[in-house]
């Protein structure tokens, strides 16, 4: 099979997978990356715009969304590069660029969501629907990250405790504190030292928690279902099937009865 019949089958697939180790490798990258790393931001920018852009190709769908895609992938793609190649206008683009992103990782759930629902209604919760469900989660600490970044460079005060202020902080920082939050391990290396900040950071801890209580749960509970609706389906099918055909066995043999009689 070639590359184009691959990607055309993957259209409307729902192999949310993909887009699950897509958002992990953003969060891994944010972190890992050293601080000097000038091509960090640019990296990010990219893997999110990819995620987005595979996310809609996966989900299959034709209405609004691709074109929001496209505008915030190109408007991702401008942003950074102004922010990395041009002099003097780092500072001014860097805001925009946490923006674009945290735009884009608010549309990517709308997507994943759209196509998981319509998968459900076609074949049931199908093991793609589980990992949407968890690349959401994901997502939201992502999302997180990026308003604890975007808050950190627009208040005047230390974001964290015990820390200087810095004009476009650490982000690595940020996505590390969001991903601790989220999962309540609470390490205690990093605390918010702004009323914004402790805020924010209970508001991510709640909604975490809710999500994975309700719609994760939910949707593991229910996991396995697809199969299954899909095997009474095809045992429908069967009996239809077997109906028609003992029909026209019936139609048939009725046929052959009058054929003799008439010869009679």
């Amino acid at each position: 099979m070639k590359l184009g019949e691959e990607m055309r089958a993957l259209r409307g697939s729902h192999r949310y997978v993909i887009v699950f180790f897509l958002v992990l490798a953003i969060i891994m990258v944010s972190i890992a990356l050293p601080p000097d790393d000038s091509g960090r931001g640019l990296l990010m920018i990219a893997l999110t715009a990819l995620t987005l852009v595979v996310a809609v190709w996966l989900s299959g769908t034709t209405a609004w969304t691709p074109r929001i895609a496209v505008g915030l992938v190109i408007f991702a793609a401008v942003a950074a590069a102004c922010s990395w190649l041009i002099p003097g206008v780092k500072d001014e683009v860097g805001v925009a660029t946490r923006l674009v992103v945290l735009s884009v990782v608010m549309v990517l759930p709308l997507v994943i969501g759209e196509g998981a629902y319509r998968a459900m209604k076609e074949e049931g919760v199908t093991l793609g629907v589980v990992f949407g469900a968890i690349a959401n989660y994901l997502l939201i600490a992502v999302g997180f990250a990026v308003i604890y970044a975007i808050t950190s460079d627009i208040e005047t005060a230390p974001f964290f405790a015990g820390m200087e202020v810095m004009k476009f902080g650490y982000f690595p920082d940020f996505m590390y504190f969001s991903v601790v939050t989220q999962s309540t391990v609470g390490y205690g290396d990093f605390v918010p030292a702004t009323g914004a900040g402790r805020a924010f950071a209970s508001v991510q801890a709640l909604v975490g928690q809710l999500y994975l209580v309700s719609v994760v749960a939910i949707v593991v509970g229910n996991f396995g279902q697809g199969t299954e609706r899909q095997r009474k389906k095809q045992q429908q099918k069967m009996k239809e099937l077997h109906k028609e055909v003992t029909q026209l066995e019936a139609d048939q043999k009725d046929d052959k009865q009058d054929r003799e009689d008439e010869k009679q």
